[in-house]
């Protein structure tokens, strides 16, 4: 075992280290999301449908999403800023979404500095700033990721709590407010806080010191809901049509239990079993019942998207370098613990860096011409024409990001002849669309063109475009 003093120097030598560390992550980071990774594709399209209701669109008449106005509403002042100041607002983004994790970073570090028995930050602000600024790859900047900018402080606020170390009302506030933000990004983000809210009430034997900051959190939830309906209320037209086709598209349990989301979390936490920590700080304990929250907030979305998985793996992570900040009586199994989770994050770091547009569609598009063409897509993937469009400096002028209703429709079956309505509607928006928008270049995707140009209405309209080129499995068609 490592003796006291040796340890206390070691501990001081790390936490002089700790800013270098950091503003290493950080300029990492900006190089990554400069130079190898292009904005994925959810941001790249709410960056565009923000440029549209900017423009004039109203959003959920004349521009059509699947996700409340939250998700639009997240990047529209950045967008708002970047029209302002004449530039690119993929930049303003990736800006934004580094001062929030460096915020986020900071934030934790002095809510977890009072925590008793942490015998060293420098592993819980490495682990959040790898959380935050480097394990995101493609994800950057997506909603997970300002989700967990939220989460991480106020997990440490709720442990504060847990030991009796009560924050200062503005701190409380602060949590809530936070809190009420997470809920409205997704509400079954809620769980995230919840697991270990209820944990926390357990050591205090009750829900007092949660009054204040619940409260906090129902404010910001009551005034997003009436914005909702002030602002956007034809949002609540669409739940029925959401509710029938989007809502029931889950993927197969076995791909759950087998996949990133539930299994990454796990296998971290018995790693840190593995590493034989003398004791389990509290800060620890309640980062992976958060992680737990989010990995049942991705089960109950049912997509299994990669970056549903995010959060929960991220929040693993940092509950994992708090762990080894423990000191442990079998360095043998902590070098065996560090050396698998290393391996098995950096498996995580490749299929998150792996989120790209589809290989040689940007070429394919600038081959295609003309310059800065207008756009749309006949398929039903969201990534086909985003980013891709927008980096080969093309104007997206469909209503929909893709036809992604349709394909639901189809996926839930077309009895019922409410669903038949909604799938018809997704078809004749394309088909209003090309005739009124008259976009230069169609990416027809190979996986879906049959059934969609079996559709007399969809095939007329096509009958002005021929295929030019090519791009792996998208064809990029031009009007005649």
């Amino acid at each position: 075992m490592i003796p006291v003093a040796a340890d206390s120097w070691q501990s001081g030598r790390r936490s002089a280290s700790l800013p270098a560390t950091v503003a290493a992550m950080l300029v990492a980071a900006v190089l990554t999301q400069s130079l190898l990774t292009p904005v994925n594709a959810d941001v790249s399209w709410l960056i565009t449908l923000c440029e549209r209701l900017l423009g004039g669109d109203r959003l959920y008449v004349d521009i059509i999403e699947a996700n409340p106005p939250a998700s639009v509403w997240l990047y529209l002042p950045t967008v708002w800023l970047a029209q302002r100041l004449a530039l690119a607002p993929e930049p303003l983004v990736i800006g934004s979404a580094l001062l929030g994790a460096v915020a986020s970073i900071a934030a934790t570090g002095v809510l977890a500095a009072k925590l008793r028995g942490l015998p060293s930050g420098w592993w819980l602000m490495t682990g959040a700033g790898f959380a935050l600024l480097i394990l995101p790859g493609a994800l950057f900047a997506q909603r997970e990721h300002f989700a967990l900018m939220l989460a991480l402080p106020a997990t440490a606020a709720i442990v504060r709590i847990a030991e009796r170390r009560t924050p200062n009302p503005a701190v409380l506030a602060a949590a809530g407010i936070a809190a009420g933000l997470l809920m409205a990004i997704k509400p079954p983000f809620a769980l995230a806080l919840l697991l270990p809210a209820l944990w926390a009430a357990v050591r205090v034997h009750g829900w007092r010191p949660f009054f204040f900051p619940a409260a906090a959190a129902a404010l910001v939830l009551a005034a997003y809901a009436a914005a909702v309906v002030l602002v956007t209320p034809d949002y609540l037209q669409l739940l029925p049509m959401l509710g029938a086709t989007y809502l029931p598209m889950r993927d197969r349990p076995l791909n759950f239990l087998l996949g990133p989301m539930l299994v990454v979390p796990v296998a971290l936490y018995l790693l840190g079993r593995v590493a034989g920590a003398e004791r389990t700080p509290p800060l620890a304990t309640a980062l992976f019942l958060a992680s737990a929250g989010f990995a049942l907030a991705g089960l109950m979305q049912g997509k299994n998207y990669l970056n549903h998985s995010y959060p929960g793996i991220a929040l693993a992570v940092v509950a994992l370098a708090v762990l080894l900040a423990e000191r442990t009586a079998a360095p043998a199994s902590r070098r065996l613990a560090i050396a698998a989770a290393a391996l098995l994050i950096g498996l995580q770091l490749f299929r998150a860096m792996s989120v790209q547009p589809p290989p040689g569609l940007v070429e394919a598009i600038a081959r295609a011409g003309p310059a800065k063409p207008r756009l749309m897509t006949l398929g039903t993937e969201l990534a086909t024409g985003h980013p891709a469009a927008r980096l080969a400096g093309g104007r997206w002028v469909g209503s929909r990001p893709s036809l992604f209703t349709a394909a639901a429709a189809r996926y839930v079956g077309l009895r019922d002849p409410a669903v038949r309505r909604w799938y018809r509607e997704d078809l004749a928006s394309f088909v209003r669309d090309v005739d009124a928008r008259r976009p230069d270049l169609v990416l027809v995707e190979d996986r879906s063109r049959s059934w969609l140009l079996a559709d007399p209405a969809i095939r007329r309209a096509m009958a002005r475009y021929r295929p030019v080129t090519r791009a792996g499995t998208v064809e990029v068609w031009r009007r005649r």
